[in-house]
């Protein structure tokens, strides 16, 4: 458990550079020269698009190669954006940047290495341990984000990012061992095709696909929309994150109990899906500040009740010997609704505004909730027995 805990401060450290530029992003990149709201959310989503494409083969590699080199590459190719767009004078170069950032998809290799760990019955532990700690690097975010963007510059964000990805490639050098070696009896190839032809493990992939899709357009629209519309300063959006993130974390906790302890997760999934339907509902609705912040206190709960449980059940559901590879296909889709969710959420909200962009976005929850519908519950052994 303690080599979790070191691996969890990686990953913590990791998303904590993705997500403390979330809050502020869309408004740095409005102000770049030749920005565009299209434009803005290729910025915001554009590091997804290499991050799907590397999450797979990195995978992959590290089932063959081992883990600890591969996430050592990813955090190096991550410092090398984090610079780049810090640096960046135009819209097009922190683009650049955020696509070096994506080239470092070591998020499912990280996740097997915890497996690789953790025995089966301690592995639902070690998953919300790492979904507790993504979950506490995204409240930091969401709190200190806009309070250092604000008042030293979004600039200085991409500085810090790179300096976290510098620490956690100390922590994986010095402090996490290489992971042991797993003896199972399969002896087929882990491949792409193969993966993908697993009803469940593509199921998985979609919802995954829906989640980050909708988060993407969420943080596109938070801050222009408060900022923008609503007349709010940049450093005082923490006052919205804040509580909106401190209730989502209670909510967080409830789900990982009921998901895991009580292997409730389909159900967890379809509740969660509603409060994403409701929060779009009130962007597209809303007036005034105060509806549009219930509609943030909606996002950020069914945000934060997905986390712990999406990366544990398709860890229940792969077989040892295709783990990395069946997390790299399931971040890639992850990604890809990340870097789709920002061209279509800029596209759509330049076209046809914000408020009728967000109803049609909070229709498409019905399919996403019909999609969880005919999923299978994970159950805690199902990989054992899925041959």
């Amino acid at each position: 458990m303690k080599t979790s805990l070191w691996l969890s401060l990686i990953i913590a450290l990791r998303f904590l550079g993705l997500f403390i530029v979330l809050p502020m992003l869309s408004l740095y990149a409005y102000e770049q020269i030749g920005s565009s709201t299209f434009l803005i959310g290729l910025a915001i989503g554009g590091y997804a698009i290499t991050q799907m494409l590397f999450q797979y083969p990195l995978g992959k590699l590290s089932d063959k190669i081992g883990r600890r080199w591969v996430i050592v590459f990813g955090l190096l190719l991550f410092i090398v954006g984090s610079i780049v767009a810090a640096l960046s004078e135009d819209i097009y170069m922190l683009i650049v940047g955020r696509l070096l950032q994506g080239a470092g998809a070591i998020s499912s290799t990280i996740t097997a290495m915890i497996s690789d760990f953790t025995k089966e019955e301690e592995r639902s532990k070690a998953m919300a341990l790492m979904g507790g700690a993504i979950a506490m690097s995204f409240v930091v975010s969401m709190i200190f984000g806009p309070l250092i963007g604000g008042y030293f510059g979004v600039e200085t964000l991409f500085e810090m990012t790179a300096i976290l990805a510098f620490i956690a490639i100390i922590i994986i050098i010095f402090k996490v061992p290489n992971p042991p070696k797993i003896e199972h009896n399969y002896t087929e190839v882990a491949s792409l095709k193969t993966i993908l032809r697993n009803s469940d493990l593509f199921r998985m992939d979609i919802i995954m696909f829906f989640h980050s899709f909708l988060m993407t357009i969420a943080f596109l629209m938070i801050p222009l929309t408060l900022v923008g519309e609503f007349g709010w300063e940049k450093s005082a959006l923490w006052q919205v994150y804040l509580p909106a993130i401190t209730l989502g974390f209670l909510f967080m906790g409830l789900a990982a109990m009921l998901g895991e302890a009580k292997e409730k997760t389909k159900l967890i999934f379809q509740i969660a899906i509603v409060f994403f339907g409701l929060s779009f509902l009130f962007f597209g609705l809303a007036d005034n500040s105060s509806l549009f912040i219930i509609g943030v206190v909606l996002f950020f709960i069914g945000f934060m009740m997905l986390e712990p449980l999406l990366q544990s059940s398709v860890s229940k559901i792969a077989r040892i010997h295709e783990r990395g590879a069946a997390l790299g296909v399931f971040n890639s889709f992850q990604f890809l609704g990340v870097f789709i969710g920002g061209v279509v959420g800029g596209s759509a909200i330049q076209y046809f505004g914000m408020n009728s962009a967000s109803l049609v976005f909070s229709a498409t929850t019905i399919i996403w909730f019909t999609w969880v519908w005919g999923m299978k519950n994970p159950k805690k052994s199902y990989f054992i027995y899925h041959k």
